[in-house]
């Protein structure tokens, strides 16, 4: 078997749920990349410092505005595609889902002008 190369990770994406410094901390320091997660509010006494009070005082939007095309994309492959693909295993659920992106690619490149939400009832 070949072994693959990986590129490396350059920003994470992450919604709000996912706001807190030990994960800005853990993603910045122990992965590398650069951690884009929107600060949300919490009790009255809310206070932020580090990295979410970078996030608050200077959010890169037009960054955070990908985010929603890789949900789109996923979303799409999910309905479309994921009760063709029922690994019960990780090696197996990882195969399937290289297959599964790489036939929603293929249907993006065959038919460029669908839509990226597509009805999951068969045409």
């Amino acid at each position: 078997m070949r072994r693959t190369k990986w590129s490396p990770i350059g920003v994470v994406l992450a919604d709000a749920d996912f706001d807190s410094e030990r994960n800005h901390t853990y993603i910045r320091q122990q992965i590398g990349p650069r951690s884009i997660i929107p600060a949300k509010r919490g009790k009255k006494t809310w206070c932020i410092h580090g990295v979410r009070a970078e996030m608050r005082r200077a959010f890169p939007r037009w960054q955070y505005a990908w985010r929603a095309q890789v949900e789109i994309v996923s979303s799409t492959v999910k309905r479309k595609l994921s009760a063709r693909a029922p690994g019960r295993n990780w090696f197996m659920q990882t195969r399937q889902a290289l297959l599964l992106g790489l036939a929603f690619n293929l249907y993006r490149w065959r038919h460029p002008w669908a839509p990226l939400r597509m009805s999951t009832e068969p045409a």
